[in-house]
């Protein structure tokens, strides 16, 4: 499975899973940010990320995270601090 997928995949399992109504966003984006470090990738900058919320049941939701993950790697990957 492509990273982007995966990151994206840990973010939404950890929104529907984590047991705290209030801390599922920050915990999910640890999530996310843990499976791309595991792949010695770093994110400089997170863009809208840690400011959009999505529902795990929502499959377009859970696309447009995917695709979002895949432009913020781009931008890493183009970046001269990458």
């Amino acid at each position: 499975m492509p990273l982007a997928s995966r990151a994206a995949r840990a973010y939404l399992d950890v929104c529907f899973f984590h047991p705290f109504a209030d801390g599922n966003a920050r915990s999910a984006l640890l999530a996310l940010v843990f499976v791309l470090a595991r792949e010695d990738v770093r994110l400089e900058r997170l863009g809208p990320l840690p400011f959009t919320s999505r529902r795990a049941d929502d499959p377009d939701a859970a696309a447009e995270l995917v695709r979002l993950v895949q432009v913020l790697l781009r931008r890493r990957a183009t970046s001269p601090h990458a």
